[in-house]
């Protein structure tokens, strides 16, 4: 990430790239022979340089030390997120950046992304009626090393991923998160369950304008980084299309709108021939009976759930089928 923003300064006509900042040393000499600038292992000698601005791109646990030491030395500061591991922490020291009177900006890149800024201003137009429900995904096919896993080291996968949706679900709706429930797992990564993290994660998130926003997260997507949006509105919906890098599709309510027999009804047609065809020929039915009690009680676990306010509860193995005689 620092050699990206790195690149991004040395091309851009408004900026110099003075220096750069590194404990590594096959770092530092890369930065010597791409963009011919002076480079540095500590911190406090770069800072002593003529410089108006910092980016901060370090390890997360030395954020909130190398933020605050730009703040103390009256430098501009971009620092990648998360501010700090605690909100003890990350308080403090942004309390220090607000009276040391020095811009400062936190990466979350989404409110930059033109895709994410035409869903806010398709939203903004009314292209959907009123928005109510914010989906997001976000697959990654990194878990990082064994090394670099724990809480201690880089926030986990809440603080290291879901923030961004966090962060998406207040640009987009200009409304503040009220109240939330959040799951996850180690499901294929199980070593991260070890130091408390996880691989997988869903939040759901209540807003103070009636909304209300899903995020997913993951961290074994072997198909690539993938990113989506979809936001339900009350007259149509906005999804990023996957297929098209640059896409956004908005669709608004009309007559033409398929129904639910539009969508599903091969599907329909399909599972009535399917039981005529089993009883014809004497064989099990399908779905059956295992399956309609299993999602029934799956159901019933999750209305508890909600009525509970949103607590994890186990789903009891089914007791012995009734027969199907």
């Amino acid at each position: 990430m620092g050699s990206l923003h790195a690149a991004t300064i040395a091309a851009s006509p408004d900026a110099d790239l003075v220096a750069v900042c590194d404990p590594d040393e096959h770092a530092t000499r890369r930065a010597s022979r791409e963009w011919s600038v002076r480079t540095t292992p500590i911190l406090e000698e770069l800072l002593c340089l003529p410089l108006d601005a910092v980016v901060v791109t370090s390890p997360t646990p030395q954020h909130a030390d190398h933020i605050r030491a730009a703040a103390r030395a009256g430098k501009a500061i971009f620092a990648e997120k998360p501010v700090g591991l605690t909100w003890e922490e990350s308080d403090c020291v942004l309390r220090e950046v607000v009276d040391a009177a020095v811009p400062f900006q936190i990466n979350f890149q989404r409110r930059w992304d033109q895709r994410f800024r035409a869903v806010k201003k398709s939203i903004k137009a009314g292209d959907i009626g009123q928005p109510v429900l914010f989906k997001f995904h976000g697959r990654d096919p990194d878990a990082s090393r064994a090394s670099h896993w724990g809480l201690h080291r880089n926030g986990g996968l809440f603080l290291n991923c879901a923030i961004h949706d966090y962060d998406a679900v207040r640009y987009l709706t200009g409304a503040e998160v009220t109240s939330l429930n959040a799951t996850g797992a180690a499901v294929v990564h199980k070593g991260l369950a070890e130091v408390g993290d996880i691989d997988t994660c869903s939040t759901t998130l209540f807003l103070d304008d009636g909304s209300m926003a899903i995020t997913e997260w993951s961290r074994y997507a072997t198909y690539g980084f993938d990113v989506g949006l979809e936001v339900v509105g009350t007259d149509g919906f906005i999804y990023l299309s996957r297929g098209d890098p640059s896409g956004v599709v908005v669709t608004g309510g009309d007559a033409a709108a398929p129904s639910v027999y539009d969508v599903f009804g091969d599907a329909y047609r399909a599972s009535v021939l399917g039981f005529i065809d089993a009883v014809r020929n004497g064989h099990p039915a399908t779905p059956g009976v295992d399956d309609a009690r299993a999602a029934l009680q799956v159901a019933l676990c999750a209305r508890r759930s909600y009525q509970s306010g949103g607590g994890v509860l186990a789903v009891a193995p089914p007791a012995p089928r009734h027969s199907s005689a």
